[in-house]
């Protein structure tokens, strides 16, 4: 006999698991066997299509919730797919969600549009609905503008960056990733970075966050003229893991239950910001001053940071 450990179950799944195991008079684990197998050989029963219906049924049953814990305004209801797909026939929609038919490739692709999520997922089960995309190194252009510009770049659909949210992971690394959302749409973009914001570098890595802190600066300098917003947050790895579930939850809902906000995207380049805040242990987080001074002493002598005469020229428009 084989063992098979299961781990993050959603909590009102584990509840409802063990409401009907001490029902049936059964322990968690048999229960869990006997709905286990329950379902295995329930799918061998039906036939491809109605096995591929019923997945689909299933995602979109699984997704609409956690797109509607994201959203802003009314909750989506099947009814109310049908009406932003711009179908006048609810049931149709609604028949998708109860696994009575099927939506077509180009539906399947509107529907992940909509939700923000994986259109492979939605159409095959592959990764996650909301996966994390592969790590990118954001300092191709050695700290420059063009970074900043990549940055910005609108999604596949030409929908512009709304906003730039900035992580930090809270452990000895100090992972940097970054959430690029778009306008008009749920679709973002997530993924690690090449940068690790803590004294575990190497000597690369330390011009990486140098060219880092370069790159703030000419964020800084395109958001004060407005049409897109910034802000950086610090993250518990634990956090990561229990509020996005591996790409199960949309990015969103770790940002708004797990990130904690922090200013220190907009300070940490700004030589004068650092010193009103003083080290007490730390500029933004413990044992980080050593490291940020090291790479303002870097960054000024090679010159790469505008002054903040600089800065409050650019921002008033005034001509060099």
């Amino acid at each position: 006999m084989k063992k098979l450990l299961v781990r993050l179950i959603p909590d009102h799944i584990y509840q409802a698991l063990e409401t009907a195991a001490n029902r049936a008079e059964r322990s968690m684990e048999g229960h869990a066997r006997y709905v286990l197998t329950q379902s295995v050989e329930n799918q061998r029963a039906i036939s491809g299509g109605e096995r591929y219906q019923s997945e689909i049924s299933d995602r979109l049953n699984q997704v609409l919730p956690a797109v509607n814990k994201v959203r802003t305004g009314p909750a989506l209801t099947p009814a109310k797919v049908a009406e932003q797909l711009g179908h006048h026939d609810a049931v149709a929609t609604e028949n998708w969600f109860t696994g009575n038919a099927v939506p077509g490739f180009s539906d399947l692709n509107n529907l992940s549009e909509l939700f923000g999520c994986s259109a492979r997922w939605l159409k095959f089960g592959e990764q996650a609905p909301f996966p994390m995309n592969s790590q990118a190194r954001i300092n191709w252009k050695g700290g420059n503008a063009a970074d900043v510009d990549a940055l910005l770049a609108p999604d596949s659909k030409g929908n512009p960056v709304s906003y730039i949210r900035i992580i930090r992971l809270s452990n000895d690394a100090g992972n940097i990733l970054i959430l690029r959302e778009f306008k008009d749409t749920l679709t973002t973009d997530f993924f690690y970075t090449n940068l690790h914001l803590s004294e575990e570098i190497g000597n690369g890595g330390f011009h990486d966050l140098a060219d880092f802190l370069v790159i703030l600066q000419e964020l800084y300098s395109r958001y004060i003229k407005g049409g897109f917003s910034v802000k950086s947050y610090n993250l518990r790895e634990n956090d990561l893991t229990y509020h996005y579930r591996e790409g199960h939850y949309h990015p969103l809902y770790l940002i708004k239950h797990g990130c904690q906000e922090s200013v220190w995207w907009e300070d940490i380049w700004h030589a004068e910001m650092l010193e009103r805040r003083g080290q007490k242990g730390g500029y933004f987080w413990e044992g980080d001053s050593a490291l940020i001074d090291r790479l303002h002493r870097h960054l000024s002598e090679k010159k790469r940071l505008k002054s903040i005469d600089e800065l409050e020229i650019e921002q008033l428009g005034l001509p060099d």
